[in-house]
């Protein structure tokens, strides 16, 4: 039992460790930005052909994808097709929708 400890007969072994600083700020501490809302899981009502579409797509992907990152590539890629009009009037609500998870999340966290 007494051995557990030992670690051999060169107890300075040439190790070398790299360093780097980290200000406060990135490890987490001090100064938060306080317009950053945190992502969390939220539910959607789809068929279940739309969610077996969705998963099987997730399965194929070269990196193996979550059904989120595939829902979201779907997104992007339809947005890249709308004309002006139609995208501008897709973001304004985006943005309205972000805006209220903000508040719902200010006010869930006081």
């Amino acid at each position: 039992m007494s051995n557990l400890l030992d670690h051999g007969n060169d107890p300075d072994k040439n190790v070398k460790v790299n360093v780097k600083s980290v200000s406060r700020k990135e490890a987490g501490f001090g100064d938060s930005d306080n317009d950053l809302i945190p992502t969390f899981d939220v539910n959607i009502r789809v068929d279940n052909h739309t969610r077996n579409a969705i998963l099987a797509l997730s399965k194929i992907s070269p990196d193996n994808q979550t059904a989120s990152a595939v829902v979201a590539k779907l997104v992007e890629s339809y947005t890249e097709n709308l004309n002006p009009q139609s995208l501008e009037v897709y973001q304004d609500f985006a943005d309205m929708l972000e805006k209220k998870d903000k508040l719902n999340y200010k006010f869930k966290n006081k």
